[in-house]
C-alpha cells in the first residue's frame, strides 16, 4: 500500500550559487560524507549530482509528511547509489516509523532542472 508521495524540482544553477556563496558549510548542512564522496569529480556534473540528492531528499520529507525540521533533518535522509547506478534512499532518523516500508526514488536532471520523485510503499 503507498502512503505517500513526494516530488521536488530545484534550479540547478540556485544549487551552484548557494554552493558558491555558503561552500562547505551548506554542503557539510545538507549532505552526508558518503554522499559528498559519491559526487563526481567533473565540476559540472557534481552540482547536477547535488542539485538531484538535494530535490531527492525534499522529496522524501514530503512523502513523509514532515517535510524538513523537527522528524527529519537533511543529514537524516542519504541518497546513496547502487552499483547500477539506481539511487537508494537510507533514513537516519529515530522520529519517523520506517519499519516496514520501501522507498522508490527516481532523480533525473537537465543542465538547468534536477527533478526527484518519491513513493513510499507499505510492505
Amino acid at each position: 500500500m503507498i502512503i505517500g508521495i513526494g516530488i521536488d524540482l530545484v534550479e540547478i544553477p540556485r544549487i551552484k550559487g548557494i554552493i558558491e556563496n555558503k561552500g562547505s558549510h551548506f554542503l557539510q548542512k545538507v549532505f552526508t560524507q558518503k554522499e559528498l564522496a559519491g559526487a563526481p569529480l567533473n565540476p559540472q556534473r557534481k552540482i547536477e549530482y547535488l542539485a538531484g540528492r538535494f530535490a531527492g531528499k525534499e522529496a522524501v520529507a514530503k512523502a513523509f509528511g514532515t517535510g524538513i525540521g523537527k522528524q527529519l533533518n537533511w543529514k537524516d535522509i542519504e541518497i546513496s547509489s547502487l552499483d547500477s547506478g539506481k539511487p537508494i534512499v537510507v533514513i537516519k532518523s529515530t522520529e519517523v516509523e520506517k519499519e516496514n516500508l520501501t522507498i522508490h526514488i527516481s532523480i533525473s536532471h537537465t543542465k538547468t532542472i534536477a527533478i526527484a520523485k518519491v513513493i513510499i510503499e507499505q510492505i
